[in-house]
């Protein structure tokens, strides 16, 4: 019983890490800023590239699921993205949301929105 007492604030603090290596952003939010990148990169492999994702095929394949709501935004790689398109990374933080908000309607919404229609999914 004592251990649990010791052990709680370390699983605390241990998920309170957790949570900040992996930030997911409101679907037209997370359009917007990729297409800022997406602009100065100049395409989508461009901005892997410029964010760190090193596959020789396809860098840009994390950054299109990021797109799309498949998965969240690695930490690191959006404060590569807030130093890429000159933008605070507290401010983006701002529009994070809970993984279970994204859906499918959404993401094709604020695709089409940012007239980003050529990533909408068939």
């Amino acid at each position: 019983m004592i251990v649990s007492e010791y052990a709680a604030p370390f699983r605390r603090r241990a998920q309170q890490s957790a949570e900040i290596e992996k930030v997911w952003l409101k679907s037209v939010y997370r359009a917007e800023i990729i297409k800022m990148g997406l602009e100065k990169a100049g395409s989508l492999n461009g901005l892997g590239r410029e964010l760190g994702y090193r596959s020789r095929i396809h860098p840009g394949w994390s950054v299109l699921q990021i797109l799309l709501g498949n998965q969240a935004f690695p930490a690191e790689k959006l404060r590569r993205l807030a130093d890429f398109i000159n933008y605070p990374y507290h401010e983006i933080l701002q529009h994070q949301t809970n993984p279970r908000r994204i859906t499918p309607e959404n993401t094709r919404d604020a695709l089409l929105k940012a007239n980003l229609w050529c990533y909408v999914p068939k």
